[in-house]
């Protein structure tokens, strides 16, 4: 297997011998969950796993073939990313009853179909994730299924019993600034006057603190979908359920989605008390809607 290149394995061995020997003697598992705390690696992850599925180099992933091309650029045509409802943000059972015809279906390009779920455990409710038990029992041949997650607990003991879970160990380190600023914020979006939410969001000013902020607050209200749940945390319990009392599922999707948002307008120079502004009129309308 070819691991060169890819820089998320420089600093976790553990992970590179999983990976090393799950792949050994050229084994290919149908189904793989990838919980992480740090959602970005574990995306990198599932790249790679689809890079290598679909790459026809003898030391895969060779990263220059036109199939690893497109699975590093979610082009593949074998590669289904499935896509969350709108209103929801859950992958509905007649999603996953197309998958399930579809996974039946001959690959186009590839010798393998590749199914990704996307924040697993929140979106797969556990009447769909049942409904995908028996697909996971009896998988097509050539098939491979990623479900990534933070929490693998989220999901039902019947699927994970049938899929190769890898764990990607490391919690996100955050400067205390940080933390105390996204708290603040936090807090500020269920304020009754929106001049906490203000005041919090006008100390943006510094792009490296802003960025990393806003990556503690996808957290922490991904944590009030947690609390809602019954799932384990990853931030700050205490605030979630304090935060749940205001927000419901619907809205801290929301949340998630502005906030990510936000985030990727960063590195394009935007300019950051209109960033503070957008963010401060969007919370307030999502949270205080009617």
């Amino acid at each position: 297997m070819n691991l060169e290149g890819f820089d998320f394995f420089e600093n976790d061995e553990n992970l590179k011998q999983r990976i090393e020997s799950l792949y050994s003697q050229n084994r290919q598992p149908h189904a793989i969950v990838i919980e992480g705390a740090v959602e970005q690696r574990c995306e990198k992850l599932a790249t790679f796993l689809t890079m290598r599925a679909v790459c026809r180099a003898e030391n895969k992933p060779c990263g220059k073939c036109e199939q690893c091309i497109k699975a590093r650029e979610q082009a593949h045509p074998d590669i289904y990313y499935a896509q969350p409802e709108k209103k929801s943000q859950i992958y509905s059972i007649e999603q996953m009853r197309s998958i399930i015809e579809n996974a039946s279906i001959r690959p186009n390009e590839a010798d393998i179909k590749i199914f990704v779920f996307r924040s697993a455990e929140k979106r797969l409710t556990p009447v769909v994730q049942n409904s995908f038990l028996k697909l996971l029992e009896e998988p097509p041949q050539n098939c491979l299924f990623l479900l990534l997650c933070q929490n693998s607990r989220g999901l039902l003991n019947t699927v994970l019993s049938r899929c190769t879970v890898i764990k990607i160990k490391g919690e996100p380190n955050f400067y205390e600034d940080s933390l105390d600023l996204a708290v603040e914020v936090a807090e500020g979006t269920i304020a009754p006057s929106e001049w906490q939410l203000l005041a919090a969001l006008s100390q943006f000013s510094d792009r490296k603190k802003a960025d990393e902020t806003l990556a503690i607050l996808t957290e922490i209200f991904r944590d009030c979908i947690a609390v809602v749940n019954g799932i384990d945390t990853i931030m700050n319990k205490q605030l979630a359920e304090k935060l749940s009392k205001r927000i419901t599922t619907g809205m801290a999707l929301q949340l998630v989605e502005v906030t990510e948002l936000a985030r990727r307008k960063i590195p394009q120079n935007v300019n950051m008390e209109l960033l503070s502004a957008f963010l401060c009129g969007e919370y307030r309308r999502i949270i205080w809607q009617r």
